[in-house]
């Protein structure tokens, strides 16, 4: 095995036992979507590692739809040149209990390697949502890599209200 492949394999290992869970800022608690990954906290940010193959990443617990307009700021930061794009997504659920399934999907704009880039949300849930998970996702340029533990970093802000929609007015000379 050659040294570089054993650091990242002890540093895969001390996220995994230091990051099984983790919240932002009292936030929900967030797991890996993939026990291949590595997931950590530091401070407020979220430090997430993924493998190749589809987008991993992190998720929330199941969070209540909001009863008013809501949305959130997610701010990543790619650092790993491996990583294609990293994005938030937010999976919506008819049930927010059990082992339910999503049955929608809402991406934020993508984030490349090199790049930080702050993402404002909308939690516009489709007819009949009644929760929902936040997951933070990124995708390798070559599927058999494995990123750095630190590849992915996100700061959530807390949701927010939304306003309602405005229709664009126009003055008139």
């Amino acid at each position: 095995m050659s040294k570089n492949l054993v650091s990242l394999v002890i540093g895969l290992v001390a996220m995994a036992v230091v990051g099984l869970s983790a919240s932002a800022d009292g936030g929900p608690p967030y797991r890996r979507t993939t026990p291949r990954g590595s997931f950590g906290a530091d401070g407020p940010q979220l430090v997430v590692g993924v493998p190749g193959g589809r987008a991993w990443g992190i998720e929330s617990g199941l969070v209540p739809v909001p009863d008013g307009r809501a949305g959130f700021r997610a701010t990543l930061e790619v650092s790993d040149p491996l990583v294609r794009e990293a994005f938030v997504r937010v999976a919506w659920y008819d049930r927010a209990s059990g082992r339910p399934r999503q049955f929608a999907l809402t991406d934020a704009s993508f984030v490349r390697a090199g790049e930080t880039a702050t993402v404002e949300i909308a939690l516009d849930p489709p007819a009949g949502a009644v929760a929902y998970r936040l997951r933070v996702l990124a995708r390798l340029r070559v599927s058999e890599a494995l990123s750095t533990p630190g590849a992915v970093r996100v700061t959530f802000s807390p949701p927010f209200s939304w306003p309602a929609a405005i229709p664009p007015t126009r003055l008139l000379p």
